[in-house]
């Protein structure tokens, strides 16, 4: 620990005229991180782990409109968690920087798919994990070839996905780069093998026949929710982690929050029943997070409009921010438990 760093912040507001109320935020950034611009050496010279990316693009979407608005409610759910966690006695503050929203021409579809790789890049190119939360699930095609471009031939990815639909269509209406789309692209990265690909908690018939075909075709494991439940969600997705993991360079970590029950994440383009409910995510997390590294994580499809309380972002900050906490925790990055507010400095 850093014995010159202030460390107030891990404690409760004091009251008076200098409480830190955390109700009132100032500018909107992710975990209150400091903003810097998305160019890589900006980033690099923060000297984060983590840089948050905002991909308001709803331009790949079929299902219900509104994902656009993700990233913004993204950062506000993330305003209501302190830093400190407890249960991994870890800090996060300063972490992560916010870089800000990808300029989107929503005219212009492929313009807008080529900033979202760039963005991606610039992130990867600082030696920094991106945080990319859109948008629709389209998005994770452009972010995945980024990052797929950025190990180059000679390294191999992995790609861990939850969510309820495959988005194994080679086309969709005559269209290559819509949500739907979106594994078939990924898993045509020529560093990215097949048996270093799994995706946790299809089901419903929202997923053709031809989604299957592609994916039984091209070797993609895919995990049914069914499955799941009856051999047991944590061991299952241990098993998942460990086939994207084990000998692969960088991996690819995506999450559609449809993959929740519905009753769960209501705020998503496409909620589905049947799906995971948040303590089996919370404990996933922790899995992954266990790993001690990742090199992507993108979040897609919320859809604010239609959360209910903010439930379905509130979900998503904590199932990121466990994976970051517990990646801290597996560094060794602990809070020294000697430090304590001066009030009670001398009590036991």
């Amino acid at each position: 620990m850093n014995p010159a760093k202030a460390y107030a912040h891990l404690f409760s507001p004091q009251g008076g005229d200098e409480s830190d109320n955390y109700r009132a935020p100032g500018q909107i950034t992710f975990l209150r991180s400091a903003h810097v611009p998305m160019k890589t050496a900006a980033i690099a010279q923060a000297k984060v782990r983590f840089a948050f990316v905002g991909v308001p693009f709803d331009e790949g979407n079929i299902g219900k409109p509104g994902s656009d608005e993700g990233p913004r409610e993204f950062r506000i759910a993330s305003q209501e968690y302190f830093p400190y966690w407890f249960e991994y006695n870890v800090d996060l503050q300063g972490c992560a920087v916010d870089c800000g929203d990808v300029q989107m021409p929503k005219v212009n579809p492929p313009v807008a798919r080529e900033r979202i790789y760039n963005a991606v890049r610039e992130v990867l190119a600082a030696g920094v994990i991106p945080i990319v939360v859109g948008g629709d699930r389209s998005i994770s095609g452009m972010a995945a070839k980024a990052l797929s471009d950025h190990l180059g031939a000679g390294k191999t990815m992995g790609c861990l996905h939850f969510g309820a639909h495959l988005d194994m269509a080679d086309s969709w209406a005559g269209e290559k780069h819509l949500g739907p789309c979106a594994m078939a692209r990924i898993t045509e990265l020529p560093n990215l093998p097949a048996d270093k690909v799994a995706v946790m908690g299809v089901r419903n018939s929202m997923n053709p026949k031809d989604f299957i075909d592609l994916a039984r075709a091209r070797g993609v494991k895919y995990t049914p929710m069914l499955e799941m439940i009856e051999r047991g969600v944590v061991a299952t997705a241990a098993e998942a982690i460990e086939r994207v993991w084990t000998g692969t360079d960088a991996q690819y970590l995506s999450f559609n929050f449809n993959v929740m029950d519905a009753s769960a994440a209501p705020g998503v383009t496409a909620a589905e029943p049947g799906g995971l409910e948040s303590r089996e995510m919370i404990a996933i997390a922790d899995l992954i997070g266990r790993q001690g590294g990742v090199s992507v994580i993108d979040v897609t499809e919320l859809c604010p409009i239609y959360d209910v309380s903010g439930t379905t972002a509130r979900l998503a900050v904590c199932t990121v921010l466990r994976i970051m906490a517990a990646m801290a925790r597996q560094r060794g990055e602990v809070v020294d438990q000697t430090i304590k507010r001066e009030a009670l400095a001398g009590s036991r």
